[in-house]
């Protein structure tokens, strides 16, 4: 059927296709630079992901990023190969849809056609969105101390987008870009070590989870300073100390009184270590009591695991991605964590759990069984949550004891004990009868 009007003038769509397959190409080549060096096993087959702002969950993520309910071949390759043809669709459907002698009018589906002539116009700044967000979310190189063992479906789909060695067509690797429902596209993984042979990422569904106020593909790892900092400064346990307003880092300065957070020998005495100089001048340090440390601070480490992890009274909230990248590779991965169990009596074990029943094997039974890679194949047992908080409290009172062990209000001398504590008489005095009962003997 020949098209009879003149002021219509076909402009091809097959520029933008064209723009967009550059585009693409160039962040992909980007992406693959960056983690081409990072191809061992443990990495393409990670575990654990996900970064859960706003509650968001990694179990959401891991359970939703294939589906649409909203509505090794190169990145090159898959592109072009969608547009293939689209331009000679959109002139049809443009010139079906437009002028006075519509045929679409003939067939009676002038609606389907303009509504696919709409999707097909909006194709390519849609999918250079969604290639884009992808690429950015799969950039695992990028995120500091990456937890290995996050998503492995994610992190290999990663790897096969990239076009890293060892994860291309030769290998049995491959992606493709599809159509899906309400407008959408899936970018659709293939490889023998996906569930079923596939894995599907829905532009739809990506754009929900990682949309303003949502969360990350890939979780990065919060940093033990950073949690030990926002203890402190929430507790004062320092008082007066000084912080940095960017990083939130402790700087110097602010007092204790170090007498209250004494360890005290048998004899009641306060424990002193003893330094001697070159030029004979002893400094009694008192050794800082992290029994006492972990009370004080109880209160200020509910806080940091409410805001950082969402773990609060009734854990309904719970960051889940955040939570198993800082057990994965903080936590877990330390010799005091994995030997910990070991310095707790009855009564501490059993004031962990909240339970008085079990024997305290079969305490020691469930802690142990904590210590393994989590993984977001399983949702968070309420025991690893347990363990959790009580060795992320452990972790801070043994940091900030340390920081107090070194602190200028912690030291006196035999010559000038001013800056023992808050400087007051009594206090004084009683440093003073305690260096009377020779501290080298205790």
């Amino acid at each position: 059927m020949s098209y009879t009007n003149p002021k219509y003038t076909y402009v091809s769509s097959q520029p933008a296709f064209d723009k967009l397959t550059n585009s693409v190409v160039g962040a992909a080549q980007t992406v693959s630079a960056k983690i081409e060096k990072a191809a061992d096993e443990d990495k393409k087959r990670g575990e654990a992901l996900t970064k859960a702002g706003q509650g968001a969950s990694s179990a959401y993520v891991r359970d939703y990023i294939g589906k649409n309910d909203v509505g090794n071949k190169n990145t090159q390759g898959a592109v072009t190969n969608f547009f293939k043809g689209k331009g000679k669709e959109v002139a049809a459907l443009t010139m079906a849809t437009t002028g006075v002698n519509r045929s679409c009018e003939t067939t009676g589906d002038c609606e389907e056609q303009e509504a696919r002539l709409a999707t097909l116009q909006n194709a390519p700044a849609a999918i250079q969105n969604m290639m884009e967000t992808v690429l950015d979310q799969l950039d695992w190189e990028a995120i500091d101390n990456f937890d290995e063992s996050q998503n492995p479906d994610i992190v290999l789909a990663s790897n096969i987008m990239s076009g890293q060695v060892l994860f291309g067509e030769e290998q049995g690797y491959s992606y493709d870009l599809e159509e899906a429902e309400g407008g959408s596209y899936d970018l659709v993984f293939k490889g023998e070590e996906f569930e079923g042979g596939e894995y599907r990422i829905n532009s739809a569904q990506l754009q929900a989870i990682t949309g303003p106020g949502g969360t990350p593909l890939l979780q990065e790892t919060q940093k033990a300073s950073t949690q030990q900092f926002e203890v402190m400064k929430n507790t004062e346990i320092i008082q007066g100390a000084n912080y940095d307003p960017k990083s939130g880092a402790f700087i110097s300065g602010g007092n204790f009184n170090a007498a209250d957070f004494a360890k005290k020998g048998p004899d009641g005495n306060m424990l002193f270590n003893t330094y001697t100089d070159s030029k004979g001048k002893e400094t009694m340090i008192p050794v800082t009591d992290e029994s006492i440390v972990k009370k004080r601070i109880k209160e200020g480490v509910s806080q940091a695991l409410e805001s950082n992890f969402g773990i609060g009274d009734e854990n309904s909230r719970i960051n889940d991605g955040q939570v198993r990248t800082y057990w994965n590779k903080v936590l877990s991965s330390k010799d005091w964590a994995n030997d910990a169990i070991n310095t707790y009596d009855e009564d501490e074990l059993r004031n962990v759990f909240g339970d008085q029943k079990s024997t305290v094997e079969e305490l020691k039974t469930r802690w142990g069984d904590v210590f393994t890679n989590w993984s977001t194949r399983e949702d968070l047992t309420e025991d690893q949550i347990t363990v959790f908080k009580e060795l992320y409290l452990k972790q801070q009172a043994m940091n900030i004891t340390s920081a107090m062990q070194n602190h200028n209000s912690n030291t006196v001398t035999s010559i000038d004990i001013s800056n023992f504590g808050q400087n007051n008489d009594d206090l004084q005095q009683r440093a003073i009868d305690d260096l009377d009962k020779d501290p080298k003997k205790n």
